[in-house]
């Protein structure tokens, strides 16, 4: 026998050793210079080259005779991307294997680690086996890491397998303090992981909450933290409402490509019969298209689950997609359309209120549309197609306008010191199945079944700072309008009208500067004169309904924004805006401000604060400290300083208090309705590290009625989130009146995913 020992750093060459006495260093040797390779003939095979290996111990110890090196203290194996760490490490030459011993660690290319007492394995660690195994692989974004633990462990098929024996998975953290127990694991005979499918499996698999075994599962797979995207079953939803009894919604996520992926969602009800959902998108390399659907055959029901009315198939569709044409031209389309009205109402569908597109609609009102947009710095243009669907008691669709085209395109001409010109072109045809009768009160007011017109612009404007710091802004504008008007029965009417005005706006800010607060206050004045009587021609209002002066432009040359009203004859605005900024980004704003014109207009209603010959005052005010608190709050006051309408906004995250708060009023002379009066609260406050109390609230405080008032408790750690929510709905509208229901979600981390737990 002969043995040779040595205490320093040795260096290892392919498949074997080669041991250098000498101070301790770490080298790597290559296998062969290239200049050393034999020429091979051109038939012959090529063996296939070793990987480099590097060894690194306190002691090494060769055995000649059995052809085994032994090592010693601090052991530590480099081979390409995997590294051993062990107290003892037996490397057999024949065998070409490894045995390593004592506190073994292999950290892998991914950044997984693996654990044991003892590992036997071929040299480069591609097959072996283990006993006391462990293993933690990283997560991806929003995944923490997993940990396996076994009795024993094997590794096969050249690495790309791990069999665990009476093995431990979870996603949750372990060992952060003695007797610490992970929220859930999956205890499993055998475990298997997969790198090349990256799917983790289990055999005869129990769930574990908290160490108590709640669900026992003869065979489970998912796929583990480092995959992508996978088809599977998904997160359950659970619950129970008055209006469809129990109901359970099983998802299931299938892959269609890298870039394209359906969710099918098929739920079960106690009380109607089952529903199927539909979530696709599709990414391209220009655009996107998202589309949600949902079809059922069922009679329409109550509150209370009683049904009525035909037995027929019902169903919901809403869609987007947008595309580039190049780096400055735009398409897109939004597709939102029901079966009948109250269809998402009775399943608790969500989305009816979501924006599909470039243009928006009202509450309760769908819109479908076509749309195309180009820009660059001094242009723009878009030109769109519109549908719209009502959902509300007594809308008729035949009455809304089918809207084909709209166009608007805009081109600024920058001048300089003597200012900027802007023309814009705006057209629409408007059509309808059925006649229409416009709103008492309105130029026009007859039947009208469809409209067109064309508007062209220019306007000047310019800005000079004279005297003591005053800055002067005068301003032109002259618009013409083109209408053609059917009204179904009398002839065609062709109205054409040309407006002008002109005048300029005043202010004088006055800034101080302190140690720590900066004050700036701007006095304003505006006085413009514009074309008269122009709104007595017969143009119906279409565009204008909801038009309101408030603190946004009640400085405005002309106030009114869209084409059928136009603010004529002479006006004055007065008013003051207030700006403090102090600390890190934190300011306080406000502005104040009146209209007063020379005559009144009928063609103005009550709600656009134009109706008379002065506007109620308007005011904003506007706070913002960060992400501790923002407020905002706009009010309109009439000549006795009553408060006529008040919005007041706000939003705070801080603590553990996150939460939002819309209050608003507005009184009868303001709209020419009753009183409306609501607030709107919604938020979470973590009530310890892990357990957070839920809030939603819509109440209509004139009727003392909550529409919507939903209360929870949250529970979320590092790998799992649960939920339990009870909603009542007040809101009456028609059939369907006051209900309850109760929500319950649960996920896991890494087998499922849930919502971020507040209510929007």
């Amino acid at each position: 026998m002969s043995r040779h020992s040595y205490l320093a750093a040795v260096a290892f060459v392919g498949c074997g050793f080669a041991a250098h006495a000498q101070t301790p260093v770490i080298q790597t040797v290559p296998a062969a210079p290239p200049s050393a390779a034999p020429v091979r003939p051109a038939d012959e095979e090529t063996p296939v080259a070793k990987p480099d290996v590097v060894l690194r111990a306190d002691k090494l110890t060769e055995d000649r005779d059995l052809q085994e090196m032994v090592a010693e203290g601090n052991v530590e194996v480099r081979v390409e991307d995997r590294v051993l760490k062990a107290d003892k490490l037996v490397y057999n030459r024949a065998k070409t294997s490894m045995h390593a011993t004592g506190h073994v660690q292999i950290t892998n290319a991914d950044g997984s680690v693996q654990f044991a007492d003892d590992i036997e394995a071929d040299e480069n660690f591609a097959n072996g086996f283990a006993t006391r195994f462990s293993l933690r692989v990283p997560g991806r974004a929003g995944v923490g890491d997993s940990t396996a633990t076994a009795s024993a462990a094997i590794r096969s098929q050249d690495g790309s397998v791990h069999t665990l024996e009476q093995a431990i998975y979870t996603n949750c953290p372990i060992c952060r303090e003695k007797g610490g127990t992970p929220t859930w694991s999956l205890r499993a005979r055998k475990i298997e992981q997969d790198s090349n499918t990256k799917m983790v499996t289990y055999n005869d698999a129990v769930l574990e909450i908290k160490g108590v075994p709640v669900l026992y599962i003869p065979w489970f797979a998912h796929p583990d933290p480092t995959s992508e995207r996978r088809s599977g079953l998904m997160i359950p939803d659970v619950g129970s409402s008055s209006k469809t009894g129990l109901n359970y919604e099983q998802p299931y996520y299938y892959v269609i490509s890298p870039s394209e992926d359906i969710t099918l969602r098929p739920e079960i009800f106690g009380k109607v019969n089952p529903l199927l959902k539909v979530d696709y998108r599709k990414r391209f390399f220009s655009g996107f298209v998202t589309a949600n659907g949902s079809f059922t055959h069922e009679q329409e029901f109550d509150s209370k689950g009683d049904k009525f009315g035909e037995d027929t198939w019902r169903s919901h569709l809403y869609a987007a997609g947008a595309f580039a044409i190049n780096e400055d031209w735009r398409w897109g389309f939004g597709i939102e359309r029901q079966s009948d009205d109250q269809y998402d109402q009775r399943y608790d569908i969500d989305g009816e209120d979501d924006r599909r597109g470039l243009y928006s609609s009202q509450p309760r009102q769908l819109l479908s549309q076509l749309y195309s947009t180009g820009q660059t710095p001094d242009f723009y243009f878009e030109t769109g197609a519109l549908v719209f669907q009502g959902l509300r008691a007594g809308d008729d669709d035949a009455r809304f306008p089918k809207v084909a085209p709209t166009l608007f395109t805009e081109k600024v001409y920058d001048f300089g010191n003597l200012g900027r010109i802007s023309t814009d072109l705006s057209a629409v045809a408007l059509m309808r199945d059925l006649p229409q009768t416009l709103p008492s009160g309105t130029p026009g007011n007859n039947v009208v079944l469809d409209t067109a017109r064309v508007s062209a612009k220019a306007d000047w404007k310019s800005q000079y700072v004279v005297g003591p710091g005053l800055v002067f802004s005068p301003f032109v504008e002259g618009r013409g309008d083109a209408y053609r008007i059917d009204n179904g029965t009398a002839p065609t009417r062709n109205v054409n009208r040309f407006l002008g005005l002109a005048g300029a706006q005043l202010s004088y800010p006055i800034i101080r500067r302190g140690n720590f607060v900066d004050l700036i206050i701007e006095p304003i004045v505006m006085a413009a004169y514009g074309t008269r009587n122009a709104n007595n021609d017969g143009v119906p209002n279409e565009d204008s309904l909801l038009f309101e002066s408030d603190d946004s432009n009640v400085f405005e040359p002309n106030s009114v924004t869209n084409y059928d009203l136009w603010e004529g004859g002479g006006r004055v605005a007065l008013g003051m805006s207030a700006t403090a900024r102090f600390g890190e980004g934190y300011e306080v704003s406000g502005l104040v401000g009146r209209r007063w014109r020379e005559e009144a207009d009928p063609a103005f209603n009550a709600v656009s604060n134009l109706s008379g010959e002065k506007s109620d005052y308007v005011a904003s005010v506007k706070g913002d400290l960060g992400s501790y608190f923002r407020t905002a709050a706009r009010a309109r006051l009439d000549d006795n300083l009553n408060l006529t309408r008040l919005d007041l906004d706000a939003r705070t995250d801080f603590w553990r208090l996150h939460g939002d708060a819309r209050y608003f009023k507005v009184t009868s002379n303001t709209v020419g309705v009753p009183d409306q009066e609501g607030i709107v609260l919604g938020g979470n406050v973590k009530v310890t590290k892990n357990w957070s109390a839920l809030y939603y609230q819509t109440r209509n405080i004139v009727d003392k009625r909550d529409i919507r008032l939903a209360l929870g408790v949250a529970y979320r750690d590092d790998c799992s989130y649960f939920a339990i929510t009870y909603e009542h709905s007040g809101a009456i509208d028609r059939s369907l009146g006051q209900s309850d229901s109760i929500h319950f979600t649960f996920a896991l981390t890494g087998l499922g995913s849930a919502s971020d737990g507040r209510f929007d």
